[in-house]
């Protein structure tokens, strides 16, 4: 059965305190983009399209221009704009690559910034697709005490109203697979939502729930985490040079 995949890439540095998107930040030798590329790569996709700001757009297409299996197409102004626009693309894709979509296709939408996903963690969303679930997730158990806050004008310090079981929380990531019927679906109707109220999801899977849709979460991964951050930058390359604690973590 076939897969694809859509990459967001198309954020700003501002956070991680980059002069450039930050898909396009360097971590030990290569960029965050071509090292999520290459993540969903290794599990064998079919096909990729990249999301990439329009300020750079050029730039992404020279660095997979030689690759006929990933197409590079401008995000939009938020990242659930971003991933229509992709998804608005892929049929296009699958046919050139001879590999046209149906409604149970695996499509895998992945962050960039997520570059050290695992190949397991990626694969275990692919078995869960395959096996007949229409929408996964992997995600990990949420291990800070959680605390609900009043609302109101903040000035450093506020206020508890109460705590939540972290028992039944999880920590979401990358990436969400779905059904190419769910994921077509649920994508069209959160842009007409958008269009019309401004509401705009926070991941993939929220469309889907947004339409009564079932969502399963698979086992995520440590080395799954988001760099936003310069922190998280430097962690990230501390992992890529010591063997012994990705192995470690891998295994975890």
């Amino acid at each position: 059965m076939s897969v694809f995949a859509v990459v967001t890439a198309a954020g700003s540095g501002q956070r991680l305190g980059a002069d450039m998107p930050k898909a396009l930040v360097p971590l030990e030798g290569r960029t965050l983009v071509e090292r999520a590329v290459e993540g969903v790569q290794l599990v064998g996709v079919d096909g990729i399209i990249v999301t990439a700001p329009e300020s750079h757009l050029t730039q992404f297409e020279t660095m997979f221009a030689s690759d006929p299996t990933v197409l590079v197409v401008p995000g939009g102004s938020v990242r659930q704009l971003s991933v229509y626009n992709a998804l608005q693309q892929l049929p296009a894709l699958a046919k050139r690559l001879g590999t046209p979509l149906d409604n149970t296709t695996p499509i895998l939408i992945h962050d960039a910034a997520r570059c050290l996903t695992p190949s397991k963690v990626i694969n275990g969303v692919i078995d869960a697709l395959r096996g007949g679930l229409t929408a996964v997730i992997p995600a990990l158990p949420v291990t800070d005490t959680q605390k609900i806050v009043e609302e109101g004008p903040t000035s450093g310090i506020e206020k508890v109203a109460g705590q939540v079981d972290r028992s039944l929380l999880r920590a979401v990531q990358t990436p969400q697979g779905f059904h190419w019927h769910t994921i077509s679906n649920a994508h069209r109707a959160g842009f007409e939502r958008l269009q019309n109220t401004g509401v705009e999801a926070t991941d993939d899977a929220g469309l889907v729930e947004a339409l009564g849709g079932d969502v399963h979460i698979t086992s995520g991964s440590p080395l799954s985490m988001k760099i936003t951050t310069k922190i998280d930058l430097v962690v990230a390359s501390q992992l890529l040079t010591r063997k012994d604690l990705m192995e470690s973590l891998l295994d975890s």
